[in-house]
C-alpha cells in the first residue's frame, strides 16, 4: 500500500515510518526538513519538503506519491502554539485543511488524524472517572486543543460530504527517545540522559503531576494499524495510556539509578488535561495493548546507554 506520512521526520512520525517499511509498505513523507538520512532510512521512502500552511505544497506531496492512505501528525505543539498564536493556526488549522481537501480531490481513501487529549477539558470537569470518546464537552485550555478539536469537526463534515474517512485519535502524552527540547514530555528524555550520564536534574513540573502516558512507539504502532485496517468501526478513538505521576517516572528512572539526583518543581502549573482516558474502544479494535511505563522507560533508558556505548540493562523483577 502506497501511504503518505505529514510530519514522517518527527517524533511520532519516524516511528510510523519506520513500522510502515517494516511491513513492507511504500511510504512517502512529507516534513519542513526531511533529513532521513540521520536515521538510516533515506533511500527508502520518497520525501517531499514543504510548507503545510501552502495548498501547493500540501497537494504537490498528495499527487506526487499518490497514496492509498495519509497519516497526519503534522502539527504544531503546544509551548510553540502559545508563543506563535497566528501561526499555530496557520499549521494546525490551515494546514489540516489542506490535507483534507487536497485528499479529496486525489481519491484518498482514508487520513488519520493524530488528534490528541488536549481537546477535552481538565480532569474536573469531568469527575473522578474515564473520559470516553463520547464526551460532549471538549473544552481545551490551550490553543493546541482547541484547533485539535477544530480539526476533528471539520473531519466530520469531510466524511459527510465527500464520503473521505477520516478516523481521528486522541492522543495521551507522549514519552519517549527523540523528543529532547520541545514537547510536553521532553523531560523523560532529558531524566534519562542525565541518569545515564551521572548529572542532576531539575523537572520543571510536581512530582506529582498526573496524565494518561503513551510510549511513542505505541503511538505510532495505533496509527498504523488504523491506516492499514480494512474497516473501521468508529471515527473517533482515545489511544489511552497509564495514569501515573512524574514522580513515578523518576522512581523507574531511580529502580536503575539508585544514585540518580532528581528533583522537581513542587510549586508548576499542573496540566490542562484529563489523565484517565478510556482506550478501550482502541484496544477492542485494533488487537493492540499499549505497554507499562517501566518497559517505556527502559526501553529509552536502553536506547540512552546504546548511544553512549553500554551494554543494554534487563528489566527488573
Amino acid at each position: 500500500m502506497k501511504i503518505l506520512v505529514t510530519g514522517g521526520a518527527g517524533f511520532i512520525g519516524l516511528r510510523t515510518v519506520k513500522k510502515l517499511l517494516e511491513r513492507g509498505h511504500e511510504v512517502a513523507v512529507m516534513s519542513r526538513s526531511p533529513r532521513l538520512g540521520d536515521v538510516g532510512i533515506e533511500g527508502k521512502v520518497a520525501t517531499v519538503s514543504g510548507d503545510m500552511r501552502l495548498f501547493s505544497d500540501v497537494m504537490n506531496a498528495v499527487m506526487g506519491s499518490r497514496p492509498e492512505v495519509i497519516i497526519h501528525v503534522a502539527y504544531a505543539l503546544t509551548a510553540a502554539g502559545e508563543a506563535a498564536p497566528h501561526w499555530a493556526i496557520q499549521v494546525n488549522v490551515l494546514g489540516t485543511g489542506n490535507v483534507y481537501e487536497s485528499a479529496r480531490l486525489a481519491g484518498v481513501k482514508r487520513v488519520v488524524f493524530g488528534s490528541s487529549i488536549a481537546a477535552y477539558g481538565p480532569q474536573a470537569m469531568y469527575g473522578d472517572r474515564l473520559v470516553n470518546e463520547d464526551e460532549d464537552l471538549l473544552k481545551s485550555g490551550s490553543i493546541y486543543g482547541q484547533t485539535k478539536a477544530l480539526n476533528e469537526f471539520m473531519a466530520s463534515k469531510f466524511e459527510t460530504k465527500y464520503g473521505l474517512e477520516i478516523p481521528s485519535v486522541r492522543i495521551s502524552a507522549v514519552y519517549g527517545t527523540g523528543r529532547e527540547a520541545r514537547g510536553v514530555t521532553a523531560w523523560t528524555s532529558q531524566m534519562v540522559a542525565a541518569a545515564v550520564t551521572g548529572k542532576p536534574i531539575r523537572i520543571g513540573l510536581r512530582p506529582d503531576q498526573q496524565a494518561s502516558f503513551i510510549y511513542v512507539d505505541d503511538a505510532a504502532e495505533q496509527l498504523v494499524r488504523l491506516a492499514l485496517a480494512e474497516k473501521l468501526a468508529h471515527r473517533i478513538y482515545n489511544s489511552g495510556g497509564t495514569t501515573t505521576t512524574t514522580g513515578d517516572f523518576a522512581a523507574i528512572a531511580k529502580e536503575y539509578y539508585p544514585e540518580a539526583e532528581i528533583g522537581f518543581d513542587e510549586n508548576a502549573p499542573r496540566w490542562p488535561y484529563p489523565h484517565l482516558i478510556d482506550g478501550g474502544r482502541l484496544e477492542r479494535e485494533i488487537g493492540f495493548k499499549v505497554r507499562d511505563p517501566e518497559d517505556g522507560l527502559l526501553e529509552q533508558i536502553n536506547l540512552e546507554r546504546a548511544a553512549q556505548g553500554m551494554a543494554p540493562l534487563p528489566r527488573k523483577v
